[in-house]
């Protein structure tokens, strides 16, 4: 019996020098964890790629659904393994096209790591291009056929397979240390954090609410966008903080109109503390650059005043457009688009200030003095774990 194999192939690993075994060794750590519940006999790197071997083919929509959301690899593909010999190649060829159920045009892409095999890679896209057409009546299209018949010769090996599915790239999860990142329950900071775990960092979060001045929506939606987000880096943790007090002394001391930047600078502050306990190198933020009045640049940079370590905002020069797209791909946007109470626009007043002065703004914040409730914020911090297994 044909055994059905995913051959799968590696993004940026590929770039990798001396330390590329370390990347690939994570890899297919991160691969077998996805594959968890579904049936394999190996994995295992085979020149350059990852094959894994003997998969269930009436599976292969959960292969692709699961695999689909792997960090860290460029594309993977459902093949059939044959033995090195032309005409078994041409059979199986024509086993694929045939299998796609499609009537129309094809053409073959051969791929050849073994170089002594005899034909080489424009003499196998001739042959078994002939067998095909021979047997299907199927015209040749090179620039945008119906149906791609992918040919990879590996030592004494072929695969064949039509099925080809892009996956996001990046590095695999767990190459890049750990970070702790500000999310809200609406648009932009979900996305924030996919695009640090395609950096291959392992991302918590903290969030913020208002709570029982604002419902609890926010946080019941937090925790169903990192459901969403669990999908690729398998589990997380959720540090959730409850704001209101510090808020309410903040608006008795404080003009409206620095309300928001002075929320902010204490969102910064506590999640300092808390990076620095857990290990956390950086913070990560959905702070996209114009979008409201909080986020011009003066303003950032008198929020950025209040922490000790980097705060990376992945979409700083994105237009809203591109965030609601990349959102809608990873699965997060119908989530961020309920409605909920945020615990920053709750309390936003008419007419916020967009170009905050540090002197003034660190001068405010002396005024109010939150620092024994800020150091003492672990006796409020409410923590939940999320994992993909769920």
């Amino acid at each position: 019996m044909m055994q059905h194999v995913i051959i799968v192939h590696f993004h940026e690993l590929s770039l990798k020098g001396r330390n590329r075994p370390w990347f690939e060794k994570i890899l297919l750590k991160n691969i077998k964890r996805h594959l968890f519940n579904l049936p394999y006999k190996r994995i295992r790197i085979l020149f350059g790629r990852i094959v894994i071997e003997n998969i269930n083919i009436n599976l292969w929509n959960q292969y692709n659904k699961v695999l689909s959301d792997l960090i860290g690899i460029r594309n993977f593909i459902l093949a059939s393994e044959t033995p090195l010999d032309i005409e078994q190649i041409k059979i199986a060829s024509l086993k694929a096209c045939k299998s796609e159920n499609i009537l129309g045009s094809f053409r073959v892409s051969a791929r050849r790591q073994n170089k002594k095999f005899v034909y080489n890679s424009q003499d196998i896209n001739q042959i078994v291009g002939e067998y095909i057409q021979k047997n299907t009546g199927f015209k040749v299209n090179l620039t945008s056929p119906k149906i791609d018949v992918l040919i990879e010769i590996v030592n004494e090996i072929a695969f064949v397979g039509t099925k080809k599915v892009d996956a996001y790239g990046g590095l695999p999860v767990g190459t890049g240390e750990s970070a702790l990142s500000l999310i809200s329950s609406g648009i932009d900071s979900p996305v924030a954090s996919f695009n640090i775990i395609k950096r291959g960092v392992t991302l918590d979060y903290i969030h913020f609410h208002s709570s029982p001045a604002t419902n609890m929506q926010s946080i019941y939606n937090v925790e169903n966008i990192l459901k969403e987000l669990c999908r690729y880096q398998m589990n997380c943790k959720l540090y959730l903080f409850p704001l209101l007090d510090i808020q309410n002394l903040i608006m008795e001391k404080v003009d409206s109109k620095y309300w928001v930047i002075l929320f902010r600078r204490v969102m910064i502050k506590i999640s300092n503390l808390l990076a620095s306990k857990n290990g956390y190198k950086v913070l990560v933020s959905g702070e996209n650059i114009g979008q409201v009045a909080s986020q011009t640049l003066s303003n950032i940079v008198a929020v950025e005043d209040a922490s000790k370590i980097p705060i990376i905002r992945p979409l700083a020069g994105y237009n809203k457009e591109e965030i609601v797209i990349q959102a809608e791909k990873i699965g997060t946007y119908v989530i961020s688009i309920e409605p909920y109470q945020d615990c920053c626009s709750y309390f936003i007043p008419p007419n916020p200030e967009t170009k905050a002065k540090l002197e003034q703004i660190q001068q405010l914040e002396q005024k109010v003095d939150l620092s024994e409730i800020i150091n003492n914020y672990n006796e409020n911090l409410e923590i939940k774990e999320f994992s993909f297994y769920e």
